[in-house]
């Protein structure tokens, strides 16, 4: 692995201190009400041999790749790759989105997952940032966890193989106690949030030098 590739990635308007390369994170929290923005601002990066991967399941993927934007993502089609899971009608950019019938096919969302991690890194992104948002449709069409959580570890796997960071959004209270848990195996870490008198807060379990008292979030740039 050479020196850049070794670097860890930073959050430069978060209070989150740099990770390593292969970390993967499950943001857990309610979805309106700061995990997903979180989950989104964890997906920027400003570096020229950074990528973003996301896989749609909540949204379609241009009301996806919008909120990216204005959560301080950068929209450009060669270095952003989308696997749309929930198509709501809307144009996308094509040549970085791909579609999948719908949250429950697994197999589907991983190949394309794939597809797009390796144009990234065939185009000289090999600094790949990966979010799931949010893993809850994916259980939602699923009877069992049991196929979510092996496709997630999968992701996982692929996410440290590479060298990659990547971020799961999930809202504990939609699901089961023993669901959550279930999924939350599959991470490095676990960035809890919640929404605080003065807005969003975190805090972070299972990885060094984090914020493990809640902490307030700076509103998005």
């Amino acid at each position: 692995m050479t020196a850049r590739r070794d670097a860890p990635y930073a959050f430069d308007d978060l209070p989150l201190g740099p990770v390593d390369p292969g970390t993967s994170v499950i943001v857990t929290g309610p979805v309106l009400n700061g995990a997903r923005e979180l989950g989104l601002r964890l997906l920027k990066c400003d570096e020229t041999d950074c990528g973003t991967l996301i896989v749609a399941t909540d949204s379609g993927a241009a009301a996806t790749l919008e909120d990216f934007e204005r959560h301080g993502g950068t929209l450009d089609p060669k270095r952003i790759g989308v696997v749309d899971c929930a198509q709501d009608g809307r144009e996308s950019p094509e040549n970085c989105v791909s579609t999948v019938g719908t949250p429950g096919d697994l197999t589907g969302i991983g190949i394309e997952y794939s597809d797009h991690y390796e144009r990234l890194y065939a185009a000289g992104y090999e600094r790949v940032r990966t979010g799931v948002l949010t893993a809850t449709p994916l259980l939602v069409y699923s009877d069992d966890v049991r196929p979510v959580y092996r496709f997630v570890n999968t992701v996982t796997g692929r996410i440290d193989t590479a060298g990659g960071i990547g971020a799961c959004v999930l809202d504990p209270k939609a699901h089961d106690e023993q669901v959550v848990e279930s999924l939350v195996q599959c991470f490095d870490g676990r960035v809890h949030v919640r929404a605080g008198d003065e807005g969003v807060e975190l805090r972070v379990d299972g990885l060094p030098d984090q914020p493990a008292d809640w902490t307030a979030v700076d509103p998005a740039a």
